[in-house]
C-alpha cells in the first residue's frame, strides 16, 4: 500500500514538472521510469518535491532535495508546520503570503522570492504550488509544490541588469541610466523651484595618449580620471561615462547657477593634477561645457544637447569651460563642424570599413559582407555614420565618400582573393545621388577593372527611397549594371510607399527586409507582415536577406517562415579587416 500511496503522490508531483523530464536522456518510456524506481528519482532529483495539508500545513511528503535546498530536515518541517513561512524573507513575505489566496480559488500560483536558508544564508527561489481537491465545492485537500533553486539565474540577471546600465571599465552608470537620472532631477527641479546643471566633459587629446601609450594606459587613465571625478562631487550627484572619453556630471538640487560653473572649475582644477603613467608624469586637461536647467532648456536631451555644443566650442577655442549661449547653436552647431572636419576627412586617413557579415543558414556559410563607413577623429572621437553621413547626403560630399568606399572595397576585396579566401561578395550602400550621375556605371567598371576583380563580388545596395527619385534614370542604370553582371540589392524593403511595385519593375535579385520589422517581432502584427514580405520575395524568385537579426526567438521564427539568409549582432557585430580574416 505505501507503494501505491507513493506512486499517486510522486506522479501528482512529477506532473507540473514533466515538461523537464522530457529534456532528459533517458526516453519516458524506457525501464528507467517503471514505479519501482520512482522512489529513487523521488529523492535524487535536485528539485525539491513537496506535499503540504491545505488546512493544517503540516507536511505530508517531501524530498530529500529540499533539505539541500532549504537546509531544513523534514524532521524540522513536520514539527513546525509554518517553518516555510518564517523562512521567507521578510522584504518578501507580504507579497508571496498575498498570492495564497488564489489557491483556495483553484488557481495554480508561480512564485519567485528569497529565503533564509538554516545558516542565515539568503537564497532565491522558484515556487510552483498546485492545488489539488477532492471536491471542488469542499476546496483544496492539499497543496504540490515544486521549489528550486534559481539563485544563479538571479545573480546573472542583476549582473546583466548592472551591465545593461554601467560602463564596464568606469562602473560608472552609462547614457541610458543616465537619462533615467536626468529626467528624474529635472521633475525634482520643476517641483521644488530649484536648479540643475550639466557638465559635458571631454579629455583633451585623448587619441595621442592612446596612440602613443597603448590602449591598456588609455583604460587606465580613464579610471583614473572617473575616479578623480567620483571623489570631488556630492553624493547626490550623478556622474556618467558617455563613451570614448566623454563623461557627464549631473548636478541635482541646486540653488542657482553660478554653482554650475564653480564646480566646472574645480572640476578642471582636480583633473589637471599630475597622473603618474608608465613611471612618468602626465598634465591632463579637460574641455567642460555647461547647461543649467530651467535657463537653457526644460528638457534633458536639449540640456544635453547644448552642454555638448558648448563643450565643441570649449574644445575649438582652448578656453577650458564655456557655457552654453543663446544662439550659440547658430553660430556653431556640430552639424556644421562635422562638415567642416568631413571635408578633410579622406585627405587625413580618419575613414575606415568595417564589414558585417551575411549568412545562408542552409549552407552555415557567409554568403557575403555588408561594407559599413566609420569615421574616427582625432578630436571629435568616434562620429555616429547616421550623424555624418546625413550631412554629407545634405552636401555633394556623398559623392566623394561614396567613390572612396567603392576603391576602398574592390582594394580590399582584391586581397583577400590574393590570399585565397572564400568566393563571398561585398555589398556597399549607394545613395541617389550617385547612382543618378552620369558616370556611375564607368566608375563601376572602372574600379572592377583596375583591381580585376569579377563583377559577382561586388554588390550594390539602394534603399527605397533610392529607387523612388528619378526613376528612369535608376532603372535604366540598374538593368546596365545587372547586364554588366553586377547584382542589385533593394535595401530596407517594406518601409517605402510602393514596395509591391518596384519588387515587379525593378530587376532585383535581392531584397534586405528592414531590421523594424524583425526588432518588432514580438507583436503578432508585425510578424504577419514579415511572413508576407517573405512570401512576396520568394514568390517573385528573389533572394530574401532579414536584416537586424539579434536574438535566437528572432531567428527561429525566420527559419520557420522560410527566411534563411539572415544578418545582425545574433551572427555578428561589424567586424574589422583582421577580424574577418580570422572568421573565413
Amino acid at each position: 500500500m505505501r507503494n501505491q500511496s507513493l506512486k499517486s503522490d510522486v506522479s501528482l508531483f512529477i506532473q507540473p514538472f514533466k515538461s523537464v523530464l522530457l529534456y532528459l536522456p533517458v526516453p519516458l518510456s524506457h525501464p528507467f521510469y517503471e514505479w519501482s524506481n520512482w522512489d529513487h528519482i523521488f529523492n535524487e532529483i535536485d528539485i525539491c518535491l513537496w506535499s503540504i495539508d491545505a488546512k493544517t500545513m503540516e507536511t505530508l511528503q517531501i524530498s530529500s532535495a529540499c533539505q539541500r535546498m532549504l537546509g531544513y530536515s523534514e524532521e524540522e518541517f513536520n514539527q513546525n508546520p509554518y517553518l516555510w513561512m518564517e523562512i521567507i524573507h521578510p522584504q518578501d513575505k507580504t507579497a508571496v503570503l498575498s498570492q495564497l489566496a488564489l489557491l483556495e480559488k483553484g488557481q495554480s500560483i508561480k512564485l519567485e522570492y528569497r529565503i533564509r536558508t538554516v545558516n542565515g544564508m539568503e537564497k532565491w527561489v522558484f515556487d510552483y504550488i498546485v492545488p489539488i481537491f477532492e471536491e471542488p465545492a469542499v476546496g483544496p485537500v492539499r497543496f504540490d509544490r515544486v521549489v528550486m533553486d534559481i539563485n544563479q539565474r538571479k545573480r546573472n540577471e542583476a549582473e546583466l541588469t548592472y551591465l545593461a546600465f554601467h560602463d564596464p571599465l568606469t562602473g560608472l552608470p552609462n547614457r541610458r541610466k543616465f537619462d533615467e537620472q536626468l529626467c528624474t532631477a529635472i521633475i525634482e527641479a520643476k517641483r521644488n523651484h530649484r536648479f540643475a546643471g550639466i557638465l559635458f566633459i571631454d579629455i583633451d587629446r585623448f587619441k595621442d595618449i592612446n596612440d602613443s601609450l597603448g590602449h591598456k594606459m588609455g583604460d587606465r587613465l580613464i579610471k583614473i580620471i572617473a575616479n578623480r571625478l567620483k571623489s570631488h562631487i556630492r553624493a547626490e550627484d550623478v556622474i556618467s561615462r558617455q563613451g570614448g572619453d566623454e563623461f557627464v556630471i549631473l548636478l541635482k538640487n541646486l540653488p542657482n547657477g553660478h554653482v554650475v560653473d564653480e564646480i566646472a572649475a574645480k572640476i578642471s582644477q582636480v583633473v589637471a593634477e599630475p597622473i603618474k603613467l608608465n613611471e612618468h608624469e602626465y598634465r591632463i586637461s579637460v574641455s567642460i561645457g555647461t547647461s543649467i536647467y530651467p535657463v537653457h532648456g526644460k528638457d534633458g536631451d536639449v540640456l544635453m544637447m547644448r552642454a555638448d555644443q558648448a563643450m565643441y566650442l570649449a574644445k575649438e577655442n582652448k578656453t577650458g569651460i564655456q557655457q552654453y549661449q543663446l544662439g550659440m547653436a547658430t553660430s556653431l552647431s556640430r552639424k556644421m563642424l562635422l562638415e567642416q572636419h568631413l571635408h578633410q576627412a579622406i585627405e587625413k586617413n580618419e575613414l575606415y570599413l568595417e564589414y558585417q557579415p551575411i549568412f545562408d543558414i542552409y549552407t552555415k556559410k557567409a554568403i557575403g559582407l555588408e561594407a559599413l563607413l566609420r569615421w574616427e577623429h582625432p578630436v571629435l572621437g568616434s562620429i555616429s555614420p547616421g550623424e555624418f553621413i546625413q550631412i554629407a547626403e545634405e552636401s555633394d560630399l556623398i559623392i566623394k565618400l561614396s567613390n572612396w568606399v567603392l576603391a576602398a572595397v574592390c582594394s580590399q576585396r582584391r586581397l583577400w582573393m590574393d590570399r585565397n579566401l572564400p568566393p563571398f561578395y561585398i555589398s556597399i550602400n549607394v545613395p541617389a545621388r550617385q547612382i543618378n550621375q552620369e558616370d556611375f556605371i564607368e566608375t563601376i567598371k572602372d574600379s572592377l577593372e583596375r583591381y580585376d576583380l569579377p563583377p559577382e563580388l561586388i554588390k550594390i545596395e539602394i534603399t527605397e527611397r533610392t529607387a523612388m527619385t528619378n526613376v528612369e534614370r535608376t532603372l535604366k542604370t540598374i538593368q546596365e549594371l545587372q547586364e554588366y553582371g553586377v547584382d542589385i540589392i533593394l535595401d530596407d524593403f517594406g518601409i517605402g510607399y510602393s514596395s509591391i511595385s518596384y519588387l515587379v519593375q525593378y530587376p532585383f535579385n535581392t531584397i534586405k527586409i528592414d531590421k523594424s520589422f524583425i526588432q518588432g517581432l514580438d507583436h503578432k502584427n508585425q510578424k504577419s507582415v514579415c511572413r508576407a514580405l517573405v512570401a512576396m520575395g520568394k514568390n517573385l524568385g528573389m533572394n530574401v536577406v532579414a536584416e537586424g537579426v539579434e536574438n535566437m526567438e528572432q531567428y527561429h521564427y525566420l527559419c520557420s517562415i522560410g527566411c534563411h539568409k539572415m544578418q545582425g549582432y545574433y551572427f555578428s557585430r561589424p567586424a574589422s579587416v583582421e577580424l574577418v580574416e580570422k572568421f573565413f
